[in-house]
């Protein structure tokens, strides 16, 4: 069953751009992504066989508990109200919490409510993205939709590595791989996730490097900025544009658009 509804709002999510996206993917494949985020494609598509990958640990294991035991996530998720304070109680119980269903049903509570779905930590790890609900619909996700998304992650095999170790670990062969890591360049700040762990030129470096040795065996697709870095490595590559439109600063009455680049290897 198909459903509007989205588990995850994602800051950098491709769910706006994904019709000129996924002509370039091909979910026939076993489908890879290293960098899945909210899993866009993944829930809009539904390929048979998929391999979903994020260096955000609580994310993966967020999905792994959607997946065993979505009434035990839906029901703590949907015990906390939606008001500042509670939402800031919500927050640092989050970062005490290890990891089990009540820490998911934080986890997707946190998301849904902050700030333009940023997940942002400080050095020490911790999650401090600041409340974003005051302008927002109250409405949660239902249990029934929890179910639905349960059932669609069935199958699909889950795990939070670097890119690198993973894909070079997986060693696929006549896969679609799709990778949108998080955007590097010196041409201007980017606004990282995941606190210390953010994306940086050597990162970039290895991107190209890991596209190139699994370019013989497999399609990649990589969406990125339109940068000098990206350029650099992957002009030859490079199939198409997107236009994306985003907010300035996080806030939606300042938006800009830009060009974010398409680069295909394989066949």
């Amino acid at each position: 069953m198909k459903t509007k509804s989205k588990l995850l709002k994602w800051a950098g999510s491709k769910s706006q751009v994904a019709d000129q996206i996924t002509p370039y993917l091909n979910f026939e494949l076993p489908y890879i992504e290293p960098f899945c985020g909210s899993a866009v494609f993944f829930f809009e598509n539904l390929p048979s066989n998929c391999h979903l990958n994020d260096l955000n640990a609580d994310l993966i294991s967020f999905f792994r508990h959607v997946r065993e035991v979505p009434r035990e996530v839906w029901s703590c998720y949907n015990s906390i109200p939606v008001e500042e304070d509670a939402y800031y109680l919500a927050r640092a119980k989050y970062n005490d919490l290890g990891d089990s269903p009540e820490k998911a049903g934080h986890f997707v509570y946190l998301n849904h409510f902050c700030f333009n779905g940023l997940y942002r930590t400080n050095k020490a790890g911790r999650f401090n993205t600041p409340y974003g609900g005051h302008h927002k619909p109250k409405k949660k996700l239902t249990e029934t939709e929890f179910g639905h998304f349960s059932n669609k992650l069935r199958d699909v095999r889950l795990t939070s590595e670097d890119f690198e170790k993973f894909l070079f670990g997986l060693k696929p062969a006549g896969s679609c791989i799709y990778m949108d890591p998080p955007y590097f360049t010196d041409d201007e700040r980017v606004f990282g996730e995941y606190g210390a762990s953010t994306f940086k030129n050597n990162d970039l470096q290895r991107l190209f490097k890991v596209a190139v040795a699994l370019s013989d065996q497999n399609r990649i697709v990589i969406s990125y900025k339109n940068c000098s870095e990206f350029l650099e490595l992957f002009s030859d590559f490079v199939v198409g544009d997107i236009a994306v439109t985003r907010n300035v600063g996080g806030f939606a009455g300042r938006r800009k658009s830009e060009k974010e680049l398409v680069a295909v290897l394989g066949a």
